[in-house]
């Protein structure tokens, strides 16, 4: 049986596994420290020492990449590895096909072998029509966005870097957030609040507004919200609705009657906090067109690694196109 190998390579992680072609469910999971290897070579030749197979029963390499891929050489969001698809490719050797993916094209390409096991239902919304376009966002290391596009073979999945929108400002507290966080950067993108970072951010600019000088990694407000801290909590809910309100924007951009799936390492952990939030309310206020967005059901991304399932579902096109 053909094989391929797959990768999702993140800014923070690179999740490398094998999964028969036509199959879905990554296989051999290991998870690298980006930090730890000099380059996706390194990284690579490591896991081909430890995975069960030898490179001769490996026929497809696709990879999910934290950047766009439309260049000759890849760079990555939020990683300093760099290669070109050619390098990949006589890493590799002769008669290993290699795709080279947005990280969020892959999400995009998940959401057909997700089963309804693999996520949640947040608040209101109708159920999903998959004929229609879906959105996938998820906040993380930094932002990914993709729209998603059913087709009767493979969906198309349109390309982008969503994650450098402007963030809308529609409160008092939002606005000091803006105002603090524009002293620093100038220009405020969706991923200086809607990420690792981004949460950082928020509650360095809360406590701020609190006569504090306070800041925090993700994780440490993470386990202070779950301590019940006032700031902390302050801080998440925030964080939550501007998601909201970024989901929102492109419900009104893209209708996706497919729904909006929620992935990324950052909202799952906070599942139970999510579903009490302001999210779905910040969705929704949009002035004449609430009700319209109002309908659009959305989701939260269970499964451990759509990315890798995105992968192992590209790679099946690429064996079916060469069969």
């Amino acid at each position: 049986m053909s094989h391929a190998l797959i990768a999702d390579l993140g800014g923070t992680n690179a999740r490398f596994a094998i999964v028969p072609l036509n199959e879905y469910q990554p296989q051999e999971i290991e998870v690298f420290a980006c930090k730890e290897f000099d380059s996706f070579f390194a990284a690579a030749t490591k896991y081909l020492e430890v995975c069960s197979l030898s490179i001769q029963e490996i026929s497809a390499v696709v990879l999910a990449i934290a950047g766009p891929v439309n260049q000759q050489v890849i760079k990555f969001s939020n990683n300093p590895w760099t290669f070109t698809k050619e390098e990949v490719e006589s890493f590799f050797g002769d008669g290993i096909r290699v795709a080279l993916l947005n990280d969020f094209d892959a999400m995009g390409h998940s959401l057909e072998v997700l089963s309804t096991d693999d996520y949640i239902k947040i608040g209101a919304g109708n159920d999903i029509d998959e004929t229609a376009p879906a959105w996938v966002i998820g906040p993380g290391t930094g932002l990914g966005v993709s729209c998603v596009v059913p087709q009767e073979k493979a969906n198309i999945v349109l390309p982008g870097e969503g994650g450098h929108v402007d963030v809308p400002s529609c409160t008092a507290q939002e606005d000091y957030i803006m105002s603090f966080l524009r002293e620093r950067h100038q220009r405020v993108s969706a991923e200086r609040v809607l990420s690792g970072m981004g949460l950082e951010n928020i509650y360095e600019a809360l406590a701020k507004r609190n006569g504090l000088d306070s800041r925090l990694t993700a994780k440490a407000i993470g386990e202070a919200g779950k301590n019940n801290d006032a700031l902390a909590l302050e801080a998440l809910e925030q964080f939550f609705v501007y998601l909201g309100r970024v989901v929102g924007d492109l419900v009104l951009s893209v209708e996706s009657r497919g729904g909006v799936f929620i992935v990324g390492g950052i909202i799952p952990r906070y599942i139970e906090l999510f579903r009490l939030s302001g999210f779905r309310h910040a969705m929704s206020e949009k002035g004449r067109m609430s009700d319209f967005v109002g309908k659009i059901p959305t989701f939260v991304v269970t499964a451990e690694y759509p990315g890798l399932m995105g992968c192992a579902n590209y790679a099946s096109y690429l064996a079916n196109e060469s069969s």
